[in-house]
């Protein structure tokens, strides 16, 4: 793979997030653990809050769905359920008491088997293939109190997963504490995976310590265009992450809550609706501590 350079994004002309509201201006704002609506400046100071909003962005239209928790009140957990235990993301989160739940990294669509290293508590069930080294650059790190997101190159000879309990990895890293990553034309899959518009699912983390689920709508024309990689990293800046990791995206890209269920509009049936899940083979969860 091409090596990627580091570069300072500009800002974007739209309304971004402060340490005092980061939240998107217009986003609608609820609490996680009663679905209660919330005036920007309560959900702000709340423990853990989920959004949505519509809006116009790299002009065009975009919507896109986002949990935000304190990793302090909140576990995030790997989850993998291969073959005919493989379900839509919706029914993993209900089946394992999750209060919020996105897609994972990516699989076999046929077999439904991951395709990239996965560590679910503390057994490796997933190991990256060759087909997926040239994005899969990142991982989230997990132990029974510690999160990380790391640029971790965690390719078929990779071992550095031994000393976690959970891992999931995938990619490509968008930034890197606090360094954003960028990726140039003659890297592989340039014009289909980085640079064209699909719908995209990436997990991150703050300053504030908490941890975001965020979710780009896509493949729907007049209601959500997706982004590109540039343009899904633009994005974690305007939500002030310090660090994020792109997961599986087009049809996979899911994001429930268990007051709401799925809050985002999943592809996979040509529809702008909530329906169109995909069965998906590993999930991150947050469950409450």
């Amino acid at each position: 793979m091409k090596r990627f350079l580091l570069f300072t994004l500009a800002l974007l002309t739209v309304a971004c997030s402060t340490a005092q509201n980061p939240f998107p201006e217009g986003a609608s704002l609820y609490d996680l653990r009663t679905g209660e609506a919330l005036a920007p400046q309560k959900a702000a100071k709340a423990p853990a809050v989920y959004g949505t909003l519509q809006t116009r962005l790299f002009d065009s239209d975009q919507s896109y769905s986002f949990v935000r928790v304190k990793t302090s009140d909140y576990q995030l957990e790997v989850l993998t359920a291969e073959g005919n235990k493989a379900d839509s993301t919706s029914a993993l989160c209900l089946k394992h008491g999750a209060v919020a739940g996105i897609n994972g990294s990516y699989f076999n669509m046929r077999r439904l088997t991951p395709v990239t290293y996965i560590k679910d508590d503390g057994f490796v069930t997933g190991t990256t293939t060759q087909g997926e080294t040239f994005r899969t650059n990142g991982s989230v790190l997990l132990t029974n109190d510690s999160f990380v997101i790391d640029a971790t190159q965690a390719d078929t000879t990779w071992t550095g997963g031994e000393t976690w309990r959970e891992v999931m990895a995938s990619g490509p890293i968008l930034i890197d504490e606090g360094e954003v990553i960028v990726y140039e034309e003659g890297i592989p899959q340039w014009k289909g995976f980085y640079a064209k518009r699909h719908p995209r699912s990436m997990v991150g983390t703050d300053t504030q310590d908490y941890v975001w689920f965020v979710v780009v709508d896509g493949r729907a024309p007049g209601h959500a265009a997706g982004m590109s990689i540039a343009e899904l990293t633009e994005l974690a800046l305007q939500l002030g992450l310090t660090d994020a990791l792109n997961l599986d995206g087009g049809g996979s890209s899911t994001l429930w809550t268990l007051p709401d269920g799925v809050i985002n509009h999943p592809c996979d049936n040509d529809q702008f609706d909530n329906e169109g899940q995909r069965i998906i083979p590993n999930a991150l969860l947050l469950r409450e501590l």
